[in-house]
Order: structure tokens, then C-alpha cells, then sequence
């Protein structure tokens, strides 16, 4: 650009707005045989999207990471580490017992949606690790789940990876780190809903790095907020260490808030008409009012859905009921049967309840005092001396 256009072509008024300076360099551009608004016609350039050749890559890398999930994904045949918890979670919730946890249930629920579609009899406890599944217990169909899942992460990590720009050969080495790395490979064949925490995670920093490209308020950039929002919402609702990536989310919109009012881009919108609203400063206080709106909107809205299933589904009584108060009780009734113990004086209403078991799950989580019986100091992994699990 700076041998098409020269110092005096760009000499304008300094009455001029910045929109009216952008349009005369851009037709100054044109004469010059170089379409500048072509090349920023609805987004910004500094990202890049993956070129063509990465979809082969991208096809050996899904298949590489099925195989190492889904092979003799049968073995052991017993119950291992947490799935004496997230059994017994999913058979709950198809029994319909209430029962406690320290977790939202959002990917709980997804979990116990698809086993009643796979037809799985919750007939089996979950009672203590090493238990032996019965031959009529369909356990696979709870792990081809998590397995499923997360052999989504290795493709997805590499398409993150070079929609950053980072090169193929280092792209390529984080996603066969995702495959074959042991933690990872190990939760992504039992049954547990880490794979969910993860998938919704990438697909949060993914959605956000797409809206980044693009212009407020154009179709694209509206499309990949909500995106985000929505997979944002997700990870919050299945654990709330997920609220750590809410806040770099959050920075993230703070960082392109600023940089989008540093470069006027209010003064130039592709999808709507706002040269009559105002100045800049107000397309800003649109733009800021506009993502908190939709991403705490999105994230309490499924985080609250989440909780309308959870408590509807759990209408009778269970091993949580000891955890809840008696005004809590009062909305479930006693197995095998249809009467129901309530008094509509002093039973709680949703949002009561909802602050109730949010209370008891954050005074319960901030109640951990003893170490996990699995966990190991991190100086002993590289000595292979951790605690094995079992």
C-alpha cells in the first residue's frame, strides 16, 4: 500500500471523520488495481482460517483418536474410579430418586437422555469399584458416551490450533498429545463427564476467537456470540470450574470492546444502519450492552433449564434427601408411591429450591478439607510413584 498510494493522495481534511478518511484511501487503493474493501468487507484479518489440505489431517486425526476410545472399550468389565458416582447418577435419574451432588447436572442429564434411548435397565448399583457389570447391564452404552465424545477433542484442538495460525507440524503435535495422552485417554473410556466439560470448553475458546473476526452487529458476528454463549453456558452447567473460562471470556470481551472502539469499526456496519443512532462511543455501549446480555443471559438460562429437568425428573425420594432441608422434602414423594408429602404453605418453589442445593453444593465443595484417596503430589508423576487408580 505504501508504493500504490503516496503522502499527498492521503492528505485529507481533518474534518474529516475516520469513515470518510477510510473510504478516500480505499478508492485510492481501487485506481490503483488493489481492492482494500474487498479484502475487509465483514471481518478483520488477522485470523486465518485453515486451508484445505488440513481436512485430510483433520480426517486421520478422527480416526486415530475413535480407534484409541473405542478399542476393547469393554475391558475391564467391572466398575472403574468414578464410575460408582456417574452410574449411579444416570440410573437415578431414570428411577427418578432424588440424590445430591457437588456437580450442575447439565451433562448428567445428557448422559441419563441417551441411555433411556439405548433402552439401559438401571437395575445395577454402581455399589463400590471392581463390582462386576452383569451380562444384562448394558454398561458400554454409558462409555461409548464419554468415548464418543471425546474423540472429538484431538480434531478440534488441531482446528483451534491453526485458526490461530500456529503451523501444521505444531498443530499436529498438541492433537496427537490429546490422543494419546494417559489422563485424557483414561477418563475418555469410563464413564464420567469430564469429555463433556472439555468439548464444551474448545468450543467456547473456538466460537470466541470466530467472533473476534468479525465486525458488531453483522450476521456472523451475532451467529458466533451466540455460539459462544450457548457453549459457555454449557461448560458452567456441567462444573463450575468451568468458571474459570468464563472470566478469560470475559477478558477476551473487554480486549475486543477495546480494540473495535480504538479502530472506529462502529462507523463502518455491514449488517444494520446506525449512522443515525450517534457516536462511536454510544455503538460502544451497544456493543458492550449487547454480549452482556447475551452471554450471562445463555449461561443462566441453561444453567436454570438444566435445574428444571433435574428437579422434575427426581420426584422421588433418594439418597439425597438427608442433604436437604424439610421444606425441600416436601416436593418428593416416597418410593412406589403416588401420594405426595407436600403442604403448599411451606413447600419451595423452583428458584428456592435452586438456591438451596446451589448453597449446599457450594458449602459441601468448600467443606473438602482431606485430599482425594487417588490424588498424588505433582513431583511424583514424573517418578512414576503416583497413586495408581484403581
Amino acid at each position: 500500500m505504501e508504493k500504490l498510494v503516496s503522502s499527498k493522495q492521503l492528505s485529507t481534511d481533518p474534518n474529516q471523520t475516520t469513515f470518510q478518511k477510510y473510504e478516500k484511501v480505499c478508492q485510492i487503493a481501487a485506481n490503483s488495481g488493489f481492492d482494500l474493501k474487498k479484502q475487509n468487507k465483514d471481518h478483520f484479518q488477522f485470523v486465518q482460517i485453515p486451508k484445505k489440505y488440513d481436512l485430510l489431517l483433520l480426517i486421520l486425526l478422527v480416526l486415530f483418536s475413535f480407534y484409541t476410545r473405542f478399542w476393547r472399550l469393554s475391558e475391564p468389565d467391572e466398575v472403574i474410579f468414578d464410575e460408582v458416582h456417574f452410574g449411579k447418577f444416570v440410573s437415578w435419574y431414570l428411577k427418578g430418586e432424588y440424590f445430591f451432588d457437588i456437580h450442575p447436572p447439565f451433562s448428567k442429564l445428557i448422559m441419563s437422555l441417551i441411555a433411556k434411548f439405548c433402552s439401559f435397565v438401571p437395575t445395577f448399583d454402581f455399589t463400590n469399584i471392581s463390582d462386576k457389570y452383569p451380562a444384562e447391564i448394558d454398561y458400554l452404552c454409558l462409555r461409548k458416551q464419554t468415548a464418543f465424545v471425546s474423540a472429538l477433542l484431538p480434531p478440534l484442538s488441531y482446528l483451534l490450533l491453526r485458526t490461530f495460525s500456529i503451523s501444521v507440524p505444531s498443530s499436529l503435535l498438541v492433537a496427537i498429545m490429546f490422543i494419546f495422552e494417559n489422563i485424557i485417554l483414561v477418563e475418555s473410556r469410563i464413564i464420567v463427564t469430564d469429555a463433556f466439560l472439555f468439548l464444551f470448553i474448545l468450543l467456547t475458546i473456538i466460537f470466541n476467537l470466530q467472533l473476534a473476526k468479525y465486525r458488531p452487529f453483522t450476521f456472523q458476528w451475532m451467529l458466533f456470540m451466540f455460539l459462544t454463549a450457548v457453549a459457555l453456558g454449557c461448560s458452567v452447567s456441567t462444573k463450575l470450574t468451568a468458571l474459570g473460562t468464563y472470566a478469560a471470556v470475559g477478558i477476551s470481551q473487554i480486549i475486543q470492546l477495546y480494540t473495535n472502539y480504538r479502530r472506529n469499526v462502529y462507523q463502518k456496519t455491514t449488517f444494520l444502519k446506525w449512522s443515525n443512532i450517534g457516536s462511536p462511543f454510544v455503538f460502544f455501549l451497544l456493543d458492550l450492552l449487547t454480549r452482556g446480555i447475551v452471554f450471562l443471559g445463555s449461561t443462566i438460562l441453561i444453567f436454570c433449564i438444566s435445574y428444571y429437568f433435574h428437579f422434575n425428573l427426581l420426584v422421588f425420594n433418594g439418597s439425597g434427601d438427608d442433604f436437604m432441608s424439610y421444606e425441600f422434602k416436601l416436593s418428593v414423594r416416597h418410593l412406589n408411591s403416588n401420594q405426595v408429602f407436600k403442604n403448599d404453605l411451606f413447600e419451595l418453589g423452583y428458584f428456592q429450591k435452586l438456591w438451596e442445593l446451589n448453597s449446599k453444593m457450594h458449602s459441601s465443595n468448600m467443606g473438602i478439607s482431606t485430599p482425594h484417596h487417588y490424588s498424588s503430589k505433582w513431583y511424583e508423576w514424573p517418578l512414576h510413584q503416583g497413586t495408581p487408580v484403581k
